[in-house]
């Protein structure tokens, strides 16, 4: 299973969740998401506002039933993407 977070970041630097996708193809193509993400790369932002869960998050996320731990996996990989994504100034 390929998850994606979608996210808005503000002018003062809030993130908003926008959504969790599920990336895999309805027919089970592109089982990674890779597609999805190249997709959504294509529109928009860029894709600075998209990141696929890594399969140990992903794992984690399904493994808790702690709605803040869930909270704190979701910020953590959309952090972990801002920080990957920053242009050093």
């Amino acid at each position: 299973m390929a998850l994606a977070i979608e996210y808005d970041v503000s002018p003062e630097g809030v993130i908003e969740l926008v959504g969790l996708i599920n990336a895999v193809e309805e027919d089970g193509t592109d089982p990674d998401g890779d597609a999805w993400l190249a997709w959504r790369r294509a529109h928009e932002d860029g894709g600075l506002g998209c990141v696929l869960v890594p399969p140990a998050d992903l794992a984690r996320m399904e493994a808790t039933e702690d709605p803040d731990e869930l909270r704190a996996i979701v910020e953590d990989v959309i952090l972990a993407d801002r920080r990957a994504k920053e242009v050093p100034s």
